[in-house]
């Protein structure tokens, strides 16, 4: 119990621990359309890598809620590394693999840089292994990754393979370096530095003991570990999003009490300005304490041993999309709140719309999910992947 304590503790001291290292590069890192190395480096030995990483693996092992927390935490300093750590957090797969597979990445030698990508490649099955195709368009924190770690689905001909359960074999596959192709595709405004370059994995063998069905149950049994990859990752682009649109409001706050009018008076002073001000806080953090009530109820059914119900996937998916919604429409009214001091590069609000807009562009959040939930509340199936 110590230990989960002093790496929950670690962990919520994050943001606070690495903003001045955050703060300082943040320039360079829009310039270059990447994290520099030096904050790769902090970020990594801090732990922020290391979220869902096993103890025994040298990681922080915190439940989701304190995850989401962290990445919430560092979007107020700066959304693109926030999300680069949220997509860095895959070391939840050393409780997926073998031990051996396990110990071939992580050596002992401080948390590998992971990166992941949801989309699906394609896999054949050979002796002793796989071999993986596919082209990963977004790839976030691909310059700095020492692994990949995308999704594949094995075929059989022309159709997935099928499991003992009988469900489509779909894998998270582990691929080094040295096996793939960085494309440099990413050519935006929002989340530039993120780096989120396009990856090309061109028939590459990767080892039995390298890849985990993501159906099967993990090897560890502890109570982050006996949850679904999806209820462990999915929901920290809205956390970071959360975050960018919190400070988004703050910065309002700061900005209006000294922003004169073209109508004469403060900022601050008009009732507009303060209805919606008062009307976009109140729905963003409504939203927030319902996704935040789901990650604690998935905590709670983890810690439980009991598996995580077609309701309980339902509500994370309405929690995400609901917060997305909100998010999009506060931070727009921010903006335009903001009037023409919003339109400078270098103000806050400029570079939080910027990057808010582009963290509630995810698919994870998209309002699809609406539907799936739905579905789910009136006894039907979702309908929709990763449910």
């Amino acid at each position: 119990m110590s230990e989960t304590i002093s790496g929950e503790t670690r962990a919520l001291a994050l943001p606070t621990l690495l903003r001045g290292t955050i703060e300082a590069a943040r320039d360079d890192a829009e310039r270059r359309g990447d994290l520099p190395d030096h904050l790769v480096a902090e970020l990594r030995a801090s732990g922020a890598f290391s979220l869902l990483t096993p103890a025994e693996y040298g990681g922080l092992e915190v439940p989701v809620t304190t995850a989401l927390t962290v990445y919430e935490g560092l979007a107020r300093i700066d959304p693109a590394t926030a999300w680069v750590v949220w997509n860095a957090n895959f070391g939840f797969t050393a409780a997926m693999l073998s031990e051996a597979g396990a110990a071939r990445i992580w050596t002992g030698g401080g948390e590998p840089v992971l990166a992941n990508a949801g989309q699906p490649g394609s896999a054949v099955a050979v002796d002793g292994g796989f071999r993986l195709s596919g082209r990963w368009r977004i790839v976030s924190g691909i310059e700095h990754a020492e692994w990949f770690v995308p999704l594949g689905v094995v075929l059989d001909g022309e159709q997935p393979a099928m499991t003992e359960a009988g469900k489509p074999d779909v894998r998270l596959f582990h691929v080094s370096r040295d096996q793939l192709k960085i494309e440099r595709t990413w050519n935006v405004d929002g989340l530039r530095a993120t780096g989120s370059h396009g990856v090309l994995v061109e028939d590459a063998f990767v080892p039995a003991d390298l890849t985990a069905n993501i159906d099967a149950p993990l090897r560890l049994d502890r109570a982050l570990y006996r949850l679904n990859p999806v209820l462990l990752v999915f929901a920290g682009c809205t956390a970071v999003a959360l975050g960018t649109v919190g400070q988004a409001i703050d910065e309002l706050v700061a900005l209006a009490p000294g922003k004169p009018t073209a109508f004469g008076g403060l900022l601050a002073e008009q009732p507009r300005v303060q209805e919606l001000l008062a009307r976009h806080e109140t729905a963003v953090r409504a939203a927030r304490l319902f996704l935040f009530d789901v990650t604690r109820r998935i905590d709670d059914t983890a810690r439980r041993g009991e598996p995580a119900t077609l309701d309980l996937h339902a509500d994370l998916h309405s929690a995400m999309a609901h917060a997305a919604a909100v998010g999009r429409e506060a931070l727009v009214a921010m903006y335009q709140l903001g009037s023409s001091t919003s339109l400078y590069l270098g103000n806050p609000l400029e570079r939080l719309h910027r990057d808010g807009m582009a963290a509630l562009q995810h698919v994870n959040q998209a309002p699809e999910f609406f539907g799936g939930a739905g579905r789910v509340r009136l006894g039907l199936e979702p309908g929709l992947p990763l449910f």
